[in-house]
């Protein structure tokens, strides 16, 4: 599998999601507005949720960064006989960031259109989400990627190989 080309497709798409933005139209007020009661403060106008194509474009952002930085592990991890078990826990490890993103912009999509507050951990459910659930999927992945370097990246054997060819030098 070419995983370049897949990450100049992810690219791609992502660059048609910013030109998405820049021509679509723009929320009123989203920027900092002077407190009605407290002058020296600024508040929030209207939220970017408010509109439908910032919502979904912002999505699917999302949903790319996450494609592609693990696409670029993908690409760290390719040998010259093919990427190996790493393939299958890189898999994993998407497909679990990508549902830990989704349930957490659901999450943030519900208590934005919400009167009340939902909590989970003691911070509403959609601030939990990000802090437990995103935090930790890149974590797992990482220390898989650390614990299997050895074996899935470089053996002792193209270590000494490396030293070696460094003595011929």
């Amino acid at each position: 599998m070419d995983y370049f080309k897949w990450l100049l497709g992810v690219l791609i798409i992502l660059l048609l999601a910013i030109v998405a933005l820049w021509v679509g139209d723009e929320p009123t007020l989203t920027t900092g507005q002077v407190h009605p009661t407290f002058e020296t403060m600024r508040s929030s106008g209207s939220k970017v949720v408010a509109s439908e194509l910032g919502k979904w474009v912002g999505y699917l952002f999302g949903l790319l960064v996450i494609i592609i930085f693990v696409l670029t592990i993908f690409i760290g991890a390719k040998r010259k006989h093919g990427i190996g078990a790493i393939r299958y826990w890189l898999a994993t490890g998407l497909l679990a960031y990508l549902v830990t993103y989704h349930l957490t912009v659901m999450a943030y999509w519900k208590y934005a259109a919400s009167e009340t507050t939902s909590y989970f951990g003691g911070l509403p459910s959609a601030t939990a989400w990000m802090v437990y659930g995103l935090w930790s999927v890149p974590i797992i992945m990482t220390l898989v990627y650390v614990f299997k370097f050895d074996e899935w990246i470089i053996s002792p054997q193209d270590i000494k190989r490396f030293e070696e060819l460094v003595k011929e030098d």
